[in-house]
């Protein structure tokens, strides 16, 4: 689906995906090539890699939102939305 929705970012019907599906798709490829950067300070990285753990691991709560977040807060991820399933953080 997300080779649809980089195609298709304006319709993201024609991928039966809904609008929250297509953000959370771009974000990620947008976060990909952030983490490419060699200038990010280092709170932006520690939030792009442990929004990249978020997804990857599948942890409770939206690693979106919670990126959002870390962003607002400078590097502070908000453990007691998003974490590790089991409850890890």
């Amino acid at each position: 689906m997300s080779c649809c929705v980089k195609t298709h970012p304006l319709a993201p019907e024609r991928c039966g995906a809904t609008k929250r599906e297509v953000e959370e798709i771009l974000f990620a490829a947008k976060v990909a090539a952030e983490l490419a950067r060699n200038d990010l300070p280092e709170w932006k990285q520690d939030c792009i890699e442990t929004y990249v753990q978020c997804k990857e691991d599948h942890w409770t709560g939206s690693c979106y939102d919670c990126f959002r977040s870390c962003e607002g807060q400078q590097g502070e991820w908000p453990r007691d939305k998003c974490r590790r399933r089991g409850g890890g953080g």
